[in-house]
């Protein structure tokens, strides 16, 4: 009896911890940089304390060392030239470099808890084999680097294509990600990200006539200016100052520096300090200058269909090379036009829900973080600038549709479950991130409704910010808002490729008059299906899949019995009399995701 109770006791331990959701490590950064901007170098003193709230011993550590990406024969610079659909940002640019131009970071001295460690270097990973960080402690790592910008090419750089001095993105060597799974020390190929959350406590030294914008809230205001603080301050042209920022509860930091900025501020009524830095010599003004009341929306419909921002400052910057989103701040392209900036701020802030709070790991779970801003944009977008067709003002989500079935129809898409940097193409990886990825929520809306989907968001967000989760979280918050099981549509679109194709196959007249739709599924994928029948008024009809054991009716339709998902042929008895059917529509409003569209509406024609 003891042995068997020892041996349940020990299962329900390995089983609990097996599947933990509810421990991730911390950190905490102090970073100091000497910054000079003749040679495009700088110096930086690093010290990070690692707080292992693991159930594992840490008996090595990773870091990833970006900047090593952008010098001749990297990896990403193989990848990006021998990938048959390179982005054209990328193209063949790494291997032209010249050593003035690359990037790198060079570690001077590294010590764990006040000794020298000895490290190894795999280009953008750096690992110290021997370490020991036993579960409930912590540690100390020290590292003294010495660092080269290189010229903007992805994300981070020097001098992009609108001027901007300094995009500073994955600038110092950064801990990689532990979690259940173990490390996470993703080579860089141009890809994601996965940050462990922490706080930053950055310093940041160079000359005094640029202008900074960073992640989190500037410590000496007073002494900078510069549309930080209402107080004049003077500096002397040829002399140095000293930044000074916080960010709590982050993944990353993010900075950005060029002397022509103009610093804008708007204050959002219950909301956060929003900063706006752009240079009017390249920017479109017009544009920026009418960018604050549009984000202003913005975030009041963010907190309406996900959640509140919880951070007290939020930083549109200009720099980069399209749009990138960081904590607290996102870098974007500076010159465009007013739809398209703002759509352009709407994705990358909305990113700071996803992979900012949430902190999904964007290498294996991409397309929550770029499939989920895609369809809050969507949203988002539809309110801001109504269509004028109705079609897209009830399913804003219909482009992301005809992405995928363009790529379907092919029959060399991948499932979106293949890790971001293994994809064959990039345009596969794409339509997988932000296109089928935005479906898995849209698709959700011809499921449970849309109601319930921004609902069961709304519930993701609340019980799982700065927690890191995965799918199943999501699935199971949507469970329970719509009292749906859901498993097999989760597993279905995000592991496999198969495809749907249902089509009305005929309507008749059953022995009682009434009209029979009947509906045949060809394909290999399995969905509900939403049916509308048209007569003296609309009925909406909705036929579940059995796998959803459905107990209550979804709201404004009539649910018909379950649809056995092993069966092709489904027949749908209606109770509108057949001679007055005029029209039978099948997804009126395109939310299932398939990709034959014949005899979707009868009379056939």
């Amino acid at each position: 009896m003891i042995n068997r109770r020892f041996f349940f006791l020990t299962l329900f331990f390995f089983v609990h911890i097996a599947h933990a959701t509810d421990w991730q490590l911390r950190v905490k950064y102090d970073i100091t940089v000497d910054f000079d901007d003749r040679r495009h170098q700088f110096t930086g003193l690093q010290r990070l304390v690692l707080y292992n709230q693991s159930p594992d011993t840490l008996n090595e550590l990773f870091f990833h060392l970006y900047y090593n990406a952008f010098q001749p024969g990297s990896m990403m610079d193989v990848r990006s030239r021998t990938i048959a659909d390179p982005d054209r940002r990328v193209g063949d640019r790494i291997s032209r470099l010249k050593p003035e131009e690359i990037g790198y970071h060079r570690i001077q001295s590294l010590k764990v808890n006040g000794k020298d460690t000895p490290f190894n270097v795999y280009e953008t990973i750096l690992h110290i084999p021997k370490a020991l960080v036993l579960p409930g402690d912590s540690a100390v790592i020290e590292m003294r680097y010495q660092s080269q910008v290189p010229v903007q090419i992805r994300r981070t750089g020097r001098y992009n294509v609108e001027g901007v001095a300094y995009s500073m993105a994955q600038w110092y060597p950064k801990l990689c990600n532990y979690d259940r799974l173990g490390w996470h020390p993703n080579p860089y190929v141009g890809r994601e990200f996965y940050g462990v959350f922490g706080d930053w406590d950055v310093r940041i030294t160079l000359p005094a006539r640029y202008v900074v914008a960073a992640t989190g809230v500037l410590q000496n205001a007073d002494e900078i200016g510069y549309g930080y603080s209402k107080k004049s301050v003077k500096h002397n042209p040829n002399g140095r100052i000293t930044w000074h920022f916080k960010a709590e509860n982050v993944h990353d930091f993010v900075w950005a520096a060029d002397p022509e900025y103009v610093h804008n501020t708007y204050q959002i009524s219950d909301g956060p300090l929003l900063r706006f830095f752009y240079k009017p010599r390249t920017a479109n003004v017009a544009t920026w200058e009418q960018l604050p009341a549009y984000m202003e929306r913005f975030f009041k419909l963010m907190e309406k269909y996900v959640g509140k921002y919880p951070y007290p400052v939020y930083s549109f910057i200009q720099g980069g090379d399209g749009g990138m989103e960081y904590p607290m701040a996102t870098l974007v392209l500076g010159s465009g036009e007013l739809k398209g900036m703002v759509g352009l701020c709407v994705h990358e802030a909305a990113h700071c829900w996803f992979y900012g709070i949430l902190g999904f790991n964007e290498s294996l779970h991409h397309y929550m973080d770029e499939g989920f801003t895609t369809y809050v944009e969507d949203l988002i977008m539809n309110e801001l600038f109504p269509p004028d067709d109705p079609l897209r003002r009830a399913n804003p989500h219909i482009p992301s549709l005809e992405r995928y079935v363009a790529l379907a129809r092919d029959g060399n898409f991948e499932p979106m479950a293949i890790h971001a940097d293994h994809f064959h193409t990039n345009r596969n990886y794409g339509t997988a991130a932000y296109y089928m990825g935005s479906l898995l929520l849209a698709q959700l809306e011809g499921i449970i409704g849309r109601e319930k989907v921004i609902e069961g968001l709304r519930l993701f967000y609340d019980t799982y910010k700065f927690k890191h989760p995965g799918p199943d979280e999501l699935r199971k918050c949507m469970e329970k808002v719509s009292g749906v099981k859901l498993y097999w549509y989760f597993h279905q679109w995000i592991n496999s490729t198969k495809t749907l194709k249902v089509a009305i196959k005929e309507v008749r007249e059953d022995a009682d008059g009434r009209a029979v739709v009947v509906i045949e599924n060809s394909g290999k994928a399995i969905m509900p299906v939403e049916v509308y029948v048209e007569a003296d008024k609309e009925y909406a009809y909705f036929v579940p899949i059995d796998l959803m054991y459905q107990t209550q009716p979804r709201q404004g339709f009539v649910t018909a019995p379950y649809w056995p998902w092993v069966r092709p042929v489904y027949e749908l008895k209606t109770d509108v009399p057949y001679k007055e059917v005029k029209k039978v529509t099948l997804d009126k409003y395109y939310r299932l995701a398939r990709v034959d569209f014949k005899n979707q509406v009868w009379p056939f024609k």
